[in-house]
């Protein structure tokens, strides 16, 4: 099948951009900059430019295509919320939706084969409905959307599933997948409180005693390929786990994981302070249950939340980075790039001063030594490692001996991927000092992590996937 996709390049799409390609099925995805994302995505896609708020996209992008998920829309949590932004928030749904489905309808009337459009929503139709028990046959918020920010968030969220139906053709069938609080790597809840309870500052919030509706991602992907691939899936469906839990639970739960205390309460007044307008949306409860999928048939890989907190962060104070490229390269060409240790000093950012002094092998495999040196932050550092494992062609791990941290172990993953290769390097790394290194470097590390691997996915992209401009317009 071939799936149009907006959104693609955040996290829920680009865990579901890779699920979908892993099944066979064929990407064309919506983006205000294409050329931004080339060879950044971690699944083959041909990408169309389309500005949501200026009209429909590009006829060419619905070429073909039997299914559209939609999940684009500005970050609700991404600043404060002055006028000027929730005003944003509800145009980049609402208005861009509306263009969406003009451009369905369009090519439909032009034959196109399109029979579902999926578009996500989210759990705060129903408001803050404190213990009561949700689900999708419960009312839903019907507040002004100036009443406060709980009402405004409901209001949004009508519009946004009213969108999704106004003009669609009758023979495209209309799913909204009302999301939870999504549980993954790579942004979202957790890159936002694991370094606070890395650093054993965590607790509830106001009270503790709010309903949370969680979801780990993979799951939250898998519903949405099910919506587009089952059509007994049709109208609001809840995108969450089938165990929400207070507050005050899911505070225990990470801290727990973490392996630090939370014993330090935010207080109400504390957070509306702290975010604005959206303090109150962050207080608010909703207990939702996702009867519809489960009545489908759908099967939760993440029951409760400790084992969806378990699967994502590793214990104790590690941190944890994964990036994942889809590179239009062979197995072999990709594998030798990675196990010739020169291209290491290719693909490192020039400010790290990276060179390499000495090799036990050499070549790269099991039991070698590589020694080099860097700056961090104008520091020399010397850095020995050890590749602890090796299987050719299909995954190999290098660990630190000595060096900067008190633990470095990162995995190098190769899986070949719809005529391409999927990369995944797979990093924990522990700071040295314990929770002092942690508490007084573990933000700036992890920003640091951060931006060498960026940089590396960019290198890479460029030697694998070099790709002329007009192609990143659809017109190639």
């Amino acid at each position: 099948m071939k799936i149009l996709l907006t959104g693609a390049t955040g996290s829920v799409g680009s865990e579901l951009g890779l699920r979908l390609a892993r099944q066979g099925h064929v990407l064309h995805i919506l983006a205000r900059k294409p050329a931004r994302h080339q060879g950044q995505l971690p699944f083959p896609a041909r990408a169309f430019e389309w500005d949501a708020l200026q009209g429909p996209p590009p006829a060419e992008a619905f070429r073909g295509v039997e299914a559209v998920v939609h999940l684009a829309g500005e970050a609700i949590a991404g600043g404060r919320w002055s006028a000027a932004r929730k005003q944003a928030i509800l145009d980049s749904r609402v208005i861009g939706t509306r263009n969406l489905v003009q451009g369905i309808a369009r090519a439909v009337s032009e034959g196109e084969k399109i029979r579902v459009l999926a578009s996500a929503s989210a759990v705060g139709i129903y408001g803050d409905r404190g213990d009561e028990r949700l689900d999708e046959d419960s009312a839903v918020d019907s507040g002004s959307p100036d009443r406060d920010a709980v009402g405004f968030l409901a209001h949004v969220c009508r519009e946004w599933e009213k969108a999704t139906a106004e003009g669609l053709p009758n023979s495209v069938r209309s799913v909204q997948v009302r999301v939870g609080l999504v549980l993954g790597l790579g942004g979202g809840t957790l890159e936002k409180l694991l370094p606070i309870f890395r650093k054993g500052l965590g607790g509830p919030l106001g009270g503790g005693s709010q309903w949370m509706s969680w979801i780990h991602i993979e799951d939250l992907a898998g519903i949405f390929e099910a919506a587009i691939t089952d059509d007994r899936y049709s109208g609001a469906v809840n995108g969450t786990a089938p165990n929400p839990v207070t507050n005050r639970e899911f505070t225990a739960t990470l801290a727990r994981v973490v392996g630090m205390p939370a014993v330090l309460p935010a207080p109400a007044p504390a957070i509306r302070i702290a975010v604005g307008g959206m303090g109150q949306a962050v207080l608010s409860s909703q207990r939702v249950m996702p009867a519809r999928v489960q009545a489908l048939g759908f099967q939760f890989r993440f029951l409760t939340l400790d084992q969806a907190l378990s699967d994502l962060i590793p214990p104790g104070r590690d941190g944890r980075l994964r990036v994942r490229q889809w590179l239009p390269a062979s197995l072999e060409q990709v594998f030798d790039f990675f196990s010739d240790a020169r291209n290491l000093e290719r693909i490192t950012p020039p400010f790290l001063h990276f060179q390499i002094t000495s090799m036990s092998t050499p070549e790269i495999g099991p039991g070698t030594l590589i020694d080099y040196k860097l700056r961090i932050r104008g520091v020399p550092v010397k850095w020995r490692t050890l590749i602890e494992s090796w299987k050719p062609r299909t995954e190999f791990v290098d660990t630190q001996l000595r060096g900067p941290y008190s633990k470095w172990h990162h995995t190098h993953r190769f899986e070949p991927l719809a005529g391409g290769i999927l990369i995944e390097d797979d990093v924990l790394y522990r700071l040295p000092l314990g929770w002092m290194g942690e508490v007084f470097a573990g933000a700036l590390v992890d920003r640091d992590v951060q931006v060498i691997f960026d940089y590396r996915k960019q290198v890479i992209a460029g030697i694998f996937s070099p790709v002329p401009q007009s192609a990143a317009k659809g017109e190639a």
